[in-house]
């Protein structure tokens, strides 16, 4: 497989490459839209799936720690009633 990297424009959806003669007659492409400096994120939202993100991760985190003390525990004696 062979990647090739190129600059293109976009108008009204489509994508036109500066130089087309790069670009295998068929095949298929990844799109990476690199958007204008005027454009503004909401930091707010950006903010609160950052938030989330890390919620998923602590979480996993202790998912992690208690799968690791389960593992840890001595499995060699068969349980008791009461155990």
């Amino acid at each position: 497989m062979r990647c090739v990297t190129m600059e293109a424009d976009i108008d009204h959806g489509r994508v036109i490459p500066k130089e087309p003669d790069k670009l295998p007659p068929t095949g298929t492409a990844l799109l990476t839209v690199l958007t204008g400096s005027g454009d503004k994120r909401d930091s707010d939202k950006v903010m609160a799936l950052l938030g989330r993100m890390r919620n998923k991760v602590d979480g996993l985190t202790v998912e992690g720690q208690a799968r690791a003390e389960w593992n840890s525990r001595d499995t060699s004696r068969p349980r008791q009633a009461g155990d």
